[in-house]
């Protein structure tokens, strides 16, 4: 596992990382050893050290007349992770509003390459408020790599109270017994006959479309009558779903 990339996750800067490691391994250290064991250069080490004590993620004391840092509890990371997706979230209905309000409004995004997930499932979680529903048709193929993905990002589904309903082929054991375990969530099976071989999700008025393969490709459609149209297949199926 790239421990650094593991920590930039929660917005630091590759130099910002490295710097917070390395006090992570040295513990209490004056400037010196911090400069060896990060590589920067001194200008770069202080300026990270002052950014990370503004996250709180890096405090001082002075014995003597030497200054020492040290690393905060690794837990602060999730923290600081935190703090920023719930700006983001309150900051949302605004940048929605500015956008609805631009002069030209596109109704259909495409996204490419596994990171693109990311933005895909946020939206649904920005999107459906509690006791409205995620639809599903179709699952990730099982060497998408996204399984873990998927599995992490239904836990702050059901935190948020929003409802899923899911339909799988039969062939899909692993998801179906996934799935009849997990709160907030109905899944059916319908025959292989309909050969699902990508991914349909419907959430308010929007529809994404999931192609799978070594480079997924997502297709989002934000249309009332589009996902009105997917939703009443979905109930079609799910009525002949067991």
């Amino acid at each position: 596992m790239d421990i650094e990339k593991a920590i930039e996750s929660a917005g630091l800067t590759s130099a910002e990382s490295k710097v917070y490691l390395s006090l992570i391994k040295l513990g209490s250290s004056m400037i010196g050893p911090i400069l060896r064991e990060s590589r920067l250069n001194s200008s770069v080490a202080y300026n990270c050290l002052q950014r990370l004590m503004g996250e709180g993620l890096v405090s001082y004391n002075i014995k003597g007349k030497k200054k020492y840092f040290f690393a905060s509890d690794p837990k602060n990371l999730m923290r600081v992770i935190k703090d920023k997706e719930n700006a983001l979230l309150e900051a949302m209905p605004i940048l929605e509003k500015m956008r609805s309000t631009a002069k030209t409004k596109q109704e259909i995004f495409i996204f490419e390459g596994p990171k693109a997930a990311r933005t895909i499932f946020n939206d649904i979680l920005y999107t459906l408020k509690k006791g409205e529903e995620h639809l599903v048709i179709g699952v990730s193929e099982s060497d998408s790599g996204m399984g873990e993905f998927i599995k992490n990002w239904d836990e702050k589904r059901v935190k948020r109270g929003i409802i899923k309903r899911v339909i799988v082929t039969e062939k899909e054991s692993n998801w179906l017994s996934y799935y009849k375990k997990q709160p907030l969530t109905k899944v059916k099976t319908v025959q292989e006959i309909f050969n699902i071989r990508f991914t349909i999700n419907i959430y308010g008025n929007k529809t994404a479309l999931v192609i799978w393969g070594r480079y997924p490709t997502y297709i989002l459609i934000e249309r009332k009558e589009v996902a009105e149209n997917f939703r009443n297949y979905f109930n079609f199926l799910w009525r002949l779903s067991r």
